[in-house]
């Protein structure tokens, strides 16, 4: 049984990346001698992306990697609800404590640099040619008053989205085995890192790092664009910028 039963992660990080992203970028625009977010250059902001993602991710792993050994000890006729929770999270507490909440947190780190701050950066990107074109074709004076709609805005997330998890997507299924190691749907078990890479690439090849890309982005596209909707919006009713 193939840990792509299981699921795979997207809900808890792009929603928990949203405050570290504005923090990021404001401690760049800082550190760049000036304070203003929006004028910090495309190196910062693919930085300040990837550092932000890295901290939610951390922030949110345990719950994350609960999650997953949850959904893969779900079987019919078992504990279900609160009862499995707190079952799975007495049995993890009680093989490894504290450390099995946290497996696969150095590769998951290591993944969510990229995605973050790939999807960012072309978000980003993509923002400032619009406002830019949209402030050239309709005579508009500031750049508030220029911003895309949010049908562009949702297309523009969702890009950017399903790139950056595409390029990080083998990483993330590796991490996700690791954290779903010994379940009922993943019995298998792992030393490390390089001990489930090496047997995924001897059972599966190099197309088993790609196993469940497709059902993953048709996750990840519709709640990264609902995401940056919300943000883009939820920042302008508070006049932030």
């Amino acid at each position: 049984m193939h840990v792509k039963s299981c699921g795979q992660r997207v809900g808890l990080g792009a929603f928990s990346r949203l405050t570290p992203i504005q923090a990021a970028k404001r401690t760049v625009a800082k550190f760049e001698g000036h304070d203003d977010p929006r004028k910090i250059s495309s190196t910062s902001q693919f930085i300040a992306g990837g550092v932000a993602g890295m901290i939610s991710q951390a922030v949110v792993y345990p719950l994350d990697t609960l999650k997953f050994r949850m959904q893969c000890e779900t079987v019919a006729g078992g504990e279900h609800g609160n009862k499995l929770i707190w079952h799975t999270a007495q049995k993890m507490w009680q093989r490894n404590g504290i450390v099995a909440f946290y497996r696969g947190l150095p590769m998951g780190l290591a993944g969510m640099f990229p995605y973050a701050a790939i999807d960012l950066f072309l978000f980003e990107t993509f923002k400032k040619r619009i406002v830019a074109r949209n402030m050239k074709l309709k005579g508009i004076k500031y750049e508030e008053d220029a911003l895309p709609g949010n049908f562009t805005l949702a297309l523009m997330g969702g890009c950017s989205g399903a790139l950056g998890a595409s390029v990080v997507y083998p990483v993330n299924l590796l991490r996700t085995r690791l954290q779903s190691q010994g379940t009922a749907l993943h019995p298998p078990t792992y030393t490390g890192i390089m001990d489930v890479t090496r047997r995924t690439l001897a059972n599966e090849g190099w197309n088993g790092l790609f196993k469940g890309l497709t059902p993953n982005l048709l996750k990840v596209v519709p709640a990264v664009s609902i995401t940056y909707v919300m943000y883009e919006n939820t920042k302008k009713a508070m006049n932030l910028h």
